[in-house]
């Protein structure tokens, strides 16, 4: 057996490939449809649309965010 290799530090707190963390990337998706009325799905980049009952939902693969 051998021992892994890690590229970055261990901590806590996990990045996603842009940088930011999935509560910034959710947040910043939910912000934005609730401000503009649509966004992009994080998920799978349909379009979101912000709906009566406050909340995102994908019209792609069916993502809610609220």
């Amino acid at each position: 057996m051998t021992a892994g290799v890690l590229d970055r530090p261990v901590t806590g707190q996990f990045e996603l490939d842009g940088g930011g963390t999935l509560e910034e990337l959710l947040s910043s998706a939910l912000a934005e449809a609730r401000a503009n009325g649509s966004t992009e799905c994080p998920v799978c980049h349909a379009r979101m649309s912000f709906t009566h009952a406050r909340e995102a939902e994908c019209s792609g693969c069916g993502s809610r965010l609220g």
